[in-house]
C-alpha cells in the first residue's frame, strides 16, 4: 500500500507527464501540420487527411468531457465542418446535480490529452506495433526510439496505418489556447483537492478505517493514469521525431 507521500508524488507526476505531453503534442502541431500547410490545394489536402481522425477524437473527447462533467452537448463540430478551421464542441444544459460550469469547461478541455493517450495505446495493441508493446510502456528506454523505428515492418500495411494515426491523434492531443486557459485553473483544483484528501486520510483518525482502501485504489488509478501518458509520450517520440525531420524543409514555403 503506498504511503501518503508517495501518493502525493504520484499526483504530481501525473500533472507533470501530462504538461510534457502537451507540449510534445503542440511541438508536432506547430513542427508538422502547419509546416506542410501552404497555398498550394494538394498541402491543404494533406494537412486535411493528416487531421482528420485525431481532430475528430479530439472534439469526441471534449464531447465526453462534458457528459462525464455533468453536461449535455449541444454542437461538436470538426476542423473540416467549421469555417474558422478548428473544429469546436458546445456544452448543453447539466444533467447531474455535480455539474459546475468552470470545472466541467476544464475538465473538458483537458479530456483530448487522456483519451488521446487511451486510443494511441489501443491502436498500437490492435495493430501490434511495435511488436514488442513493452518498448512504449512505462519502464521504456527512451534511448530505444531509434531501434523501435528501424524495427519496425515497412512492408505491412499495419506499420503505416499506425504511423499515420499515431501522427494524426498525436498531433490534435493538445489543447488549443482557448482550452488551455480554462483547463489550468481545473487540473490545478483537481491536483490540490486530491492531495488535501490524501492529508485528511492520512491525518483524520476518523478516517482510518477507510484508508487502506483509499490508498490502494487511489495508488492504482494513478499508476495507470501515469502509465497511460508515459505511453503516448514514447509514442509521439516515436511518430514525430521522423516527422518532425521530414516537415522541416517545407517551412517558410
Amino acid at each position: 500500500m503506498p504511503s501518503a507521500l508517495e501518493l502525493i508524488r504520484r499526483v504530481l507526476l501525473v500533472v507533470g507527464e501530462a504538461a510534457f505531453l502537451y507540449l510534445a503534442s503542440r511541438l508536432l502541431f506547430e513542427g508538422v501540420l502547419r509546416a506542410a500547410w501552404g497555398g498550394s490545394p494538394a498541402r491543404r489536402w494533406l494537412v486535411g487527411i493528416l487531421r482528420a481522425p485525431g481532430n475528430i477524437l479530439h472534439e469526441a473527447s471534449h464531447a465526453l468531457g462534458y457528459l462525464i462533467a455533468g453536461f449535455r452537448v449541444k454542437r461538436v463540430v470538426p476542423f473540416f465542418l467549421d469555417r474558422e478551421g478548428r473544429g469546436y464542441c458546445r456544452p448543453g444544459t447539466r444533467w447531474a446535480p455535480w455539474a459546475v460550469p468552470w470545472l466541467a469547461t476544464g475538465f473538458a478541455a483537458l479530456m483530448p490529452l487522456l483519451t488521446g493517450a487511451v486510443a494511441l495505446w489501443a491502436l498500437s495493441q490492435a495493430l501490434d506495433v511495435p511488436e514488442d508493446p513493452s518498448a512504449l510502456a512505462l519502464d521504456g528506454d527512451w534511448r530505444r526510439v531509434v531501434t523501435i523505428l528501424l524495427e519496425m515492418d515497412y512492408h505491412s500495411w499495419r506499420t503505416w496505418a499506425f504511423l499515420y494515426l499515431a501522427l494524426s491523434i498525436g498531433a490534435e492531443l493538445a489543447p488549443s489556447d482557448i482550452d488551455l486557459e480554462r483547463s489550468l485553473p481545473a487540473l490545478a483544483a483537481g491536483a490540490a483537492v486530491t492531495i488535501g484528501v490524501i492529508v485528511a486520510f492520512a491525518r483524520l483518525e476518523a478516517l482510518a478505517p477507510y484508508r487502506h482502501g483509499f490508498d490502494l485504489h487511489l495508488g492504482w488509478g494513478l499508476s495507470w493514469v501515469s502509465s497511460i501518458l508515459d505511453f503516448g509520450i514514447m509514442a509521439l517520440a516515436v511518430v514525430g521525431i521522423p516527422a518532425l525531420i521530414l516537415a522541416w524543409p517545407l517551412r517558410g514555403r
